[in-house]
């Protein structure tokens, strides 16, 4: 309305008026303020019945329904417009104004062309704002059915954990009870931060490897000197991110396929480089087949997919196996 109905004010008055209309600077404001006043009335109703017939009808498919019904009220209502407008004019001899067939049928015309601009311009802005609205619609939908699966990839989490965690414990008991009441108190301050941080997408390197101290410990109360972890964190990165637990899965999924024995101990290392973290492993893989259910690595490159984060690197040599993990500033 502030762009388009100046112009169209402007142009219904010389259609009207002539050159007289810019003959002075008082001629022009005095036409112009009486049909700003009509015009604007007019448009406000305008404005009403387009809102009112997109509501009747919202979609694409009515946009035919929808620009032939406001086009045949709004001819009646131009048509209405200009004669008020002529008659006010004429009725007052504003300007010496005479309404005359010929200045009305130049005005209903002039009037004309401006409606159809102008409703040309509103259907594309109404377009545009559906668009931007279905658009809207669909990233909210996108990021809902991500946060499901990252929601379902959290929860795969807390049961695997638990029950590796108890397997150890059993066999502890057996072995060491001493170890297991040790393992036992380790346990309980691990699954406590694991409870906590699943809330979460991500969390801070500081953090995780605060974390993953703690579940060291464990590791080491199981297997003694054939567990052997080296953590080297660079202290400018330690406010950095990553999705939670993704140190504990790495570590787990070290321990589990590999031999962890005092005379072939298992080296374990996290350090970084730049904006990576990287965890690896000397590699001495198991004689027998480790039963798997995949939830380890797939679980960590799912979380950065869903999380829109530069891929997870995988790097396997005969001696050594590497997980290349980016950090978010």
């Amino acid at each position: 309305m502030a762009v388009l109905l100046p112009v169209t004010l402007v142009i219904l008055n010389y259609s009207m008026l002539g050159e007289v209309y810019f003959a002075s600077l008082a001629n022009f404001g005095k036409a112009s303020a009486v049909t700003f006043l009509i015009l604007t009335g007019i448009w406000i109703a305008q404005g009403k019945l387009a809102r009112k017939l997109m509501e009747i009808y919202p979609s694409h498919r009515d946009t035919l329904k929808r620009v032939l019904s406001f086009t045949s009220i709004n001819l009646l209502i131009v048509t209405a417009t200009i004669t008020i407008i002529c008659w006010v004019f004429d009725r007052f001899s504003i300007l010496n104004y005479v309404l005359t067939t010929a200045s009305w049928s130049r005005c209903l015309i002039a009037s004309l062309i401006c409606t159809i601009v102008n409703q040309a311009v509103y259907e594309t802005e109404a377009s545009f704002g559906r668009i931007r609205v279905s658009q809207l619609e669909a990233e909210q939908l996108k990021k809902a059915q991500l946060q499901t699966q990252f929601d379902s990839l959290k929860e795969q989490v807390n049961p695997h954990f638990l029950f590796n965690s108890l397997n150890s414990l059993s066999s502890l008991i057996a072995t060491d009870p001493e170890k297991a009441e040790q393992y036992v108190e380790e346990m309980s301050r691990v699954y406590r931060y694991l409870l906590r941080s699943n809330e979460e997408q991500l969390t801070s390197l500081q953090k995780e490897i605060e974390f993953i101290e703690s579940y060291n410990l464990l590791l080491k109360t199981r297997f003694g000197d054939g567990f052997r972890p080296e953590i080297n964190i660079e202290r400018s990165r330690k406010d950095c991110q990553l999705p939670p637990m993704t140190l504990q899965l790495l570590v787990e999924n070290a321990v589990k396929h590999n031999i962890v024995d005092p005379d072939q101990p298992l080296i374990l290392k996290l350090y970084t480089e730049g904006n990576k973290l990287i965890v690896s492993n000397n590699l001495q893989k198991k004689n027998k087949s480790v039963v798997s259910n995949q939830i380890g690595l797939s679980n960590i490159i799912s979380k950065y997919k869903l999380l829109n984060m530069p891929e997870v690197e995988i790097l396997e040599t005969g001696s050594e196996f590497k997980v290349i993990l980016p950090l978010i500033k």
